[in-house]
């Protein structure tokens, strides 16, 4: 058994004792899950083990065509578990310091897997993704200093352990309001620089495109979301601590922003990584609209969008891997149409993949998306949900529109990684139309962590 078929058993398990016991604790509280944190891991594990299938042919067909060494083969294989190791950490570390030290640890392994192929291009897709990342990590560090030091009148909590998350959530209504305002503002820049929210999101298309699929699949499938999630767990204290109006209405305009700029992104792009990179960072800003709202329906959307989204962006990136392995080349122009007729396999499932994105039926981005708008509606947001709709219909447009060309039409076959895509869409087909009742619970009592009440 692998070290991804592990995590992901230990990933079930653990969502079984967080239902049953409604959160745990290990290590004198070191580690600590509650719903939204096994929800993070499970995702983490569906992902890496995914990405893990689909990167033995992947990587040995860049081995055999020498694009590759050797030494950068077996570096792959290093940095990746110490990326997937740095996630987990991240959503299972109590102390919000430790959770930056390991989002820290997270651009410390992907940076060097972005510039594995060492091509002028991925270098520098490393260096802007180091330098704009580490902007944002330094920020994000000053917001967690500031939240310790508004808590500094709340008794027991000067030792470093003040910043533990189970602790700073029981005294969340005595932290100093003013320090707070600015401890968030400071984390809603760097934990959105690492998420890739617009706009700090510049990085985010040049180091998905340049990185190898298995690592674009991973950055852009989970590690987008787990910087989120250190940015939710800030909102939830933030909106104790102030009331829900602050934190709520920057995460919807720094949302909504991100849609609004991927849009045309979208519509002229030529690199298909690149699409699905700005794709990711409308994605992105679906999730912080739906959080943003703060109504029970469109919280419950935002987290049950990130399964989903979890689940078909990776395939994208997989099928991308196989193209670019089939024409030696991104450029959507250069391969032309046909990819029907000369990449059957790859391009049913590439097919599908796009169609769950784009929110059409019966995919379940369909029902998260909805459920996002039915709870913006309901709470009076009329405003904010025709900018969604908007948006959401311009990537609509974009992605409809080159997917076609690049499918349909006479070609100017590979079976490569079918099996990793295969299983994702398998699983985003199920979740569309049934999710098992333990899952909706968790996702339930995850969204109840994230909302606040008014």
């Amino acid at each position: 058994m692998s070290w991804t078929e592990r995590t992901l058993a230990l990933g079930v398990a653990l969502v079984a004792r967080v239902l049953q016991h409604g959160s745990v604790a290990e290590w004198n509280s070191f580690l600590y899950a509650d719903a939204l944190s096994a929800w993070m891991v499970l995702l983490i594990s569906l992902v890496s083990l995914a990405s893990a299938i689909y990167s033995i042919g992947y990587l040995r067909r860049d081995l055999a065509a020498g694009h590759i060494t050797e030494g950068r083969f077996r570096e792959f294989y290093v940095l990746t578990p110490l990326f997937a190791f740095a996630m987990f950490l991240v959503v299972l570390a109590n102390n919000l310091g430790i959770m930056w030290v390991a989002l820290e640890g997270t651009a410390l392994a992907s940076v060097f897997l972005v510039a594995l192929y060492n091509q002028k291009t991925s270098l520098e897709a490393a260096w802007k993704y180091i330098i704009l990342g580490s902007i944002g990590l330094v920020l994000a560090l000053l917001g967690t200093i500031l939240t310790l030091a508004s808590a500094a009148g709340a008794g027991g909590m000067e030792s470093l352990a003040g910043l533990n998350w189970s602790r700073l959530h029981t005294v969340a209504r005595e932290l100093d309001p003013n320090m707070m305002k600015l401890a968030f503002v400071c984390v809603l820049v760097g934990y959105g620089t690492k998420a890739g929210l617009a706009p700090m999101h510049t990085w985010l298309p040049d180091a998905h495109s340049e990185a190898p699929a298995p690592t674009s699949a991973m950055l852009s499938g989970v590690f987008l979301k787990v910087a989120l999630y250190g940015l939710f767990r800030f909102h939830v204290l933030t909106a104790e601590c102030l009331g829900t109006a602050f934190s709520q209405k920057l995460l919807l305009g720094f949302g909504l922003l991100s849609m609004i700029v991927a849009a045309p992104f979208v519509l002229v792009q030529t690199n298909i990584k690149r699409l699905f990179a700005y794709s990711s960072v409308e994605h992105v800003g679906i999730i912080c609209v739906g959080v943003g709202l703060n109504a029970p329906l469109a919280v419950f959307g935002a987290l049950l969008h990130m399964g989903y989204h979890a689940l078909a962006k990776p395939v994208l990136f997989f099928a991308s891997g196989n193209i670019h392995h089939r024409y030696h080349t991104l450029d959507m122009p250069t391969i032309g149409s046909g990819l029907l007729r000369a990449m059957p396999a790859s391009a049913v499932v590439l097919a599908l993949a796009v169609v769950a994105p784009t929110g059409t039926p019966p995919f379940g981005m369909f029902l998260s998306e909805f459920n996002i708008i039915a709870g913006g509606m309901s709470a009076g947001h009329i405003v904010a949900c025709v900018l969604y709709l908007l948006a959401l219909i311009a990537v609509f447009c974009g992605f409809l529109n080159h997917t076609a060309k690049l499918l349909l039409g006479e070609t100017k076959a590979a079976r490569s990684g079918l099996t990793a895509m295969w299983l994702l869409i398998a699983l985003l087909a199920v979740s569309s139309v049934w999710l098992p009742g333990p899952l909706l619970e968790l996702i339930q009592r995850a969204a109840d962590i994230i909302r606040v009440g008014s």
